[in-house]
């Protein structure tokens, strides 16, 4: 059977996942524009040239006890969800969607950046077990603007 355009995004989102070099989380991202054209896909990783936690053997955050959704500081690692929107650049995320896969929610980091990207649609699935939830970029600026 043909997959929906949602199933078919977000196994490229899984996919994109295998190759994060990150020791504790494996999330892969894929930015469409509005006419569900692929504009580019992301994964948690270090910057181009610094040594990765599954190089090193070891992570900082799980050495340190370091809780999910704090102290960004502490990690080396870029979110997939930011990787896949810098390498698209905002005038091909502006009115897409971004589907991401090894997540159920999305930290206060990236939606900054989607919201600042213009994306208007967010899809995460944490497994494949689990449904695939959608989100309005919309939510996240009325999230943020209570702060």
């Amino acid at each position: 059977m043909r997959p929906s355009f949602q199933e078919y995004f977000m196994g490229l989102a899984k996919q994109s996942a295998i190759r994060s070099n990150c020791i504790r989380a494996q999330v892969g991202a894929v930015v469409v524009d509005a006419n569900n054209k692929i504009k580019s896909t992301g994964y948690n990783g270090t910057p181009t040239g610094v040594t990765s936690c599954l190089e090193k053997g070891t992570c900082y955050r799980l050495d340190n006890n370091i809780p999910s959704g704090t102290r960004y500081e502490t990690c080396q690692s870029i979110h997939a969800e930011m990787n896949a929107i810098i390498q698209a650049g905002e005038g091909l995320c502006r009115d897409g969607s971004i589907y991401i896969f090894g997540h159920n929610q999305v930290c206060i980091l990236c939606k900054r950046f989607i919201i600042q990207a213009g994306i208007k649609h967010i899809y995460l699935q944490k497994d494949d077990s689990a449904p695939i939830i959608h989100r309005e970029a919309g939510d996240f600026i009325e999230e943020l603007s209570k702060f």
